[in-house]
């Protein structure tokens, strides 16, 4: 046993070698996952799969949708996702887990990444994780390996994968330090984040102020997919454009900042600078939910998915953009100055409402997807 787990082990290192992470923007999306946990089929949670639903019905004819369930609410997945109007063409995996669904499983992105080799899917499941689940086993078949990714902390809405960079929260650099056997040094941490694909690799965070010499990067919040969107875009000079959250403390997106929140973005928007990107803002609120006040929490407009190729029948390509003001008519004003700021950069945005539901859980509809399949497409130039 021991000696056919080091011939596997040496074989999981090789294909991982030669893996090609599936990236966030570019070309159509050809095939996603959702969950589909056995508490958000309960009367009570109508609001929070009413959005999961919206996000569903969003998405083209083309696309390939594997909805996972537990096996003994099978029949009511079935019966829920019927009641759908759907174009896309839906794939019911009901699956009898060793471990039942947990609510965090609702964060599908989180849990694992998805790479292509030779035309295939490959999964990596991420053990070290805020959101640990068994979405790689529930989805594995003929067609899809498992392979092992190395010892490192990561979560999926702690990355994004771009044309040729990835972007990855220090945090979870920070994390990796003790992982493992033994801690290791900052240098090994990111060699193992290295290990994971080919393209360059950029830190996504800002220094504290502080006297102490040298420091590690802090950032704000803990998965960087909740204030950081890719665009699949380059502007004239060469530089991959990010569109990154300016939050407000007020119903008037031209209102007040966030204060120290702020700060810390625009540190971390110098630092992406001085890596050769160009940085976009865009206004969102950091406010109390009505249902969970006093409390502030975000609302996550930089948790999208989308496509830089143009789809048949289009004129542009689509992004997918969680809304708010459905239930929380007070943020209108920032729903259309985020479709806004997409429609600028040359997209159709595609409105996605009821995420206000979700947000004392602390995601938007990246978090709840996760893409297996892309198509391949070459990034537009902004001029």
């Amino acid at each position: 046993n021991a000696l056919l787990q080091r011939i596997k082990a040496r074989r999981d290192e090789a294909l991982l070698n030669a893996l090609r992470l599936v990236p966030d923007c570019g070309g159509l999306i050809e095939e996603v996952v959702l969950t589909l946990p056995p508490f958000l089929l309960a009367p009570a949670q109508a609001a929070k799969r009413r959005a999961l639903g919206n996000l569903a019905e969003a998405l083209p004819a083309g696309i390939d949708l594997v909805l996972l369930a537990e096996e003994p609410t099978a029949v009511a997945a079935d019966d829920w996702a019927a009641g759908l109007r759907l174009r896309c063409d839906l794939h019911l995996h009901a699956k009898a887990p060793a471990d039942a669904m947990r609510d965090a499983d609702l964060w599908t992105q989180d849990t694992f990444l998805a790479a292509e080799h030779d035309g295939a899917t490959v999964l990596l499941p991420l053990p070290f994780t805020d959101h640990r689940g068994q979405h790689v086993h529930w989805l594995a078949g003929a067609t899809r390996s498992v392979i092992a990714a190395p010892a490192l902390h990561l979560a999926g809405g702690n990355m994004l994968t771009g044309p040729d960079f990835r972007l990855v929260g220090a945090a979870s650099i920070e994390n990796t330090r003790l992982v493992g056997h033994r801690p290791v040094t900052s240098d090994e941490a990111l060699a193992r984040h290295r290990a994971l694909d080919a393209r360059p690799l950029y830190l996504f965070g800002f220094r504290l102020p502080t006297r102490e010499l040298p420091q590690p990067l802090a950032q704000q919040p803990h998965h960087l997919d909740l204030v950081l969107s890719l665009t699949g875009k380059i502007i004239a000079a060469g530089k991959p454009l990010l569109l990154l959250a300016d939050p407000r403390s007020t119903l008037d997106p031209d209102g007040a900042r966030v204060p120290g929140w702020a700060e810390q973005l625009d540190a971390t928007a110098e630092r992406l600078e001085d890596d050769g990107f160009a940085v976009l803002r865009n206004k969102v609120p950091y406010l109390a939910h009505p249902a969970y006040a006093p409390n502030p929490s975000l609302r996550a407009y930089n948790n999208v998915m989308l496509e830089n190729a143009i789809r048949t029948g289009r004129s542009r390509p689509l992004v997918w953009l969680p809304h708010f003001g459905d239930l929380e008519p007070d943020l209108e004003a920032y729903d259309s100055a985020n479709r806004a700021v997409w429609e600028t950069l040359g997209f159709e945005v595609v409105p996605v409402p009821g995420w206000s539901a979700l947000v004392r859980a602390g995601g938007a509809l990246r978090c709840a997807s996760k893409i297996l399949r892309r198509g391949v497409a070459q990034a537009p130039i902004l001029t």
